[in-house]
């Protein structure tokens, strides 16, 4: 059923965000039946979205939304009727035919008090063909004052026919100094922390904001997560041969345990091995600084060749992940990949 919107509140919205090109649209007063949102993950598409549902039914009628009358507050506290999110059912990778009619059986009937009812369909992308049909004949003859908005990272696999049907709104993805800027002076991190949250997350700044406590959803504790995982890592890497396999299928059964954490686990292995990558010509560029001192021994045992080889690895373990195949069974086959190589 439809997901609850990001604790993160539109209010709090940084200004790269496209808010002008929305606001304008609200001031017109021409809502498009259909918004496609296109951008990379973690440039603030659900968080827009907030922003323009807020707007489109905020009563001060300003064009931005006030955040102090009833409609507002609720839909920043994710408790609105009319604003329904969709996206991938837990542990699938598609958005199904039966998802999209369970919407379309909703907004069949009035909306309950907006007066503009928004549906966001996040990952949009990931709609199967059945699945993109239903929605498309939605599109055709959308019910009265209801919005839709598709957020996408690709445009590539939706129909040609529902791409027309949509005002397409680009989102640009950021730098981790930018993340790490936004997270100092918008939320109050310090620079240390920051620097480590924007170094692992990337560009994904809802990573960022999950990382940081300020967005948790289902995010583990990532203080102690990357603490207890380099350690682990690192151990793995200073065990000596004949027993790392070992070591590596039982870190392997740790990390499948908790499917849910594996995004964030990732980005914390991928922060190591690009770490070691850079070590040696700009020891001061590291994600990892409080651990610099291990990393140097480590480093020294080890050719930078294999350190490469060691990224490649990472890099198709990450694909596999991404791709149907099974979480231990992937991991299995890196730790044991690493632990073999010569």
């Amino acid at each position: 059923m439809p997901l609850a919107p990001s604790e993160t509140k539109p209010e709090t919205l940084p200004s790269y965000l496209p808010l002008s090109e929305l606001t304008y649209i609200v001031q017109t007063g021409r809502i498009p039946n259909a918004l496609l949102f296109h951008g990379p993950r973690g440039t603030g598409k659900k968080q827009a979205a907030l922003f323009f549902a807020q707007a489109c039914n905020c009563r001060a009628n300003s064009g931005r939304p006030c955040n102090t009358c009833v409609s507002c507050k609720k839909i920043s506290a994710g408790v609105h009727p009319d604003m329904i999110f969709l996206g991938p059912a837990d542990n699938k990778k598609i958005i199904t035919i039966s998802q999209i009619r369970e919407i379309g059986g909703i907004i069949a009937s009035r909306a309950n008090e907006a007066a503009f009812r928004m549906v966001c369909i996040c990952h949009a992308d990931l709609m199967n063909p059945q699945a993109q049909n239903a929605l498309l004949k939605m599109l055709e003859e959308p019910p009265r004052r209801t919005f839709f908005i598709l957020a996408v990272e690709r445009t590539a696999p939706l129909l040609p026919t529902i791409l027309s049907r949509c005002r397409r709104i680009d989102f640009q993805p950021l730098a981790d100094h930018e993340i790490k800027t936004i997270l100092c002076t918008q939320y109050g991190l310090d620079p240390e922390t920051a620097h480590i949250i924007s170094g692992t997350a990337g560009s994904d700044l809802d990573q960022a904001l999950r990382l940081s406590g300020l967005n948790k959803g289902n995010a583990p504790d990532h203080k102690s997560l990357r603490a207890w995982l380099i350690k682990e890592i690192c151990g793995f890497l200073t065990t000596p041969k004949h027993q790392s396999g070992f070591k590596g299928l039982d870190l392997s059964r740790l990390l499948s345990a908790r499917p849910e954490y594996i995004h964030d686990a990732m980005a914390v292995i991928r922060t190591v091995f690009r770490d070691f990558c850079i070590l040696k010509y700009m020891p001061d560029k590291i994600v990892n600084l409080d651990f610099l001192s291990v990393f140097k021994d480590i480093s020294k045992v080890h050719s930078y060749s294999r350190i490469l080889t060691w990224i490649t690895l990472f890099h198709e373990t990450e694909k596999r992940l991404e791709s149907n195949s099974g979480t231990r069974l992937t991991l299995d086959r890196f730790f044991l990949s690493l632990s073999l190589f010569e």
